[in-house]
């Protein structure tokens, strides 16, 4: 009886820990969409009348604010199945590690392993399994966000 109860008890807090981290057994749902280095495209214009620049990152929010919270990046990446996803992540989130021998921008990211996925679109693996994101690039790739 105490054998039976111990193992209800380890069986519910497999079911009950969903997505902690930790291996179940199998790989992720996220593993196949989000594993290796992923190439960023241009997604942005930035024109003034001395010059045209395009950009590989968007940022919504408030850059400028004493409390950037709600500051986002988007960015035009190439999946594993070579279809593009625009995506976004907080910019808590993004870590750019500079390359000057990087030709285009990449990313990889780092994501929490999950048994159980409702829906593998790229944004939800952004909101709900990525932990951060490196992001490889030219120093000069890099916007230079003024306060």
């Amino acid at each position: 009886m105490k054998l039976l109860s111990i193992m209800v008890v380890l069986v519910s807090s497999l079911f009950l820990a969903g997505c902690n981290g930790e291996p179940v057994g199998q790989p992720s749902p996220a593993e196949p969409i989000l594993k290796g280095d992923h190439t960023l495209r241009k997604i942005g214009e930035n024109s003034d009348n001395l010059k045209s620049q395009s950009e590989y990152f968007i940022f919504n929010g408030d850059i400028r604010s004493a409390q950037a919270d709600a500051v986002t990046v988007k960015f035009f990446w190439k999946m594993n199945d070579g279809s593009y996803a625009i995506s976004s992540l907080s910019l808590e989130k993004i870590r750019p590690k500079f390359d000057p021998e990087a030709t285009t921008p990449t990313i990889k990211f780092r994501w929490r392993v999950c048994d159980r996925l409702e829906v593998a679109t790229p944004q939800t693996l952004m909101d709900k399994n990525v932990i951060y994101a490196i992001i490889t690039l030219k120093e000069s790739d890099w916007p230079v966000l003024s306060k």
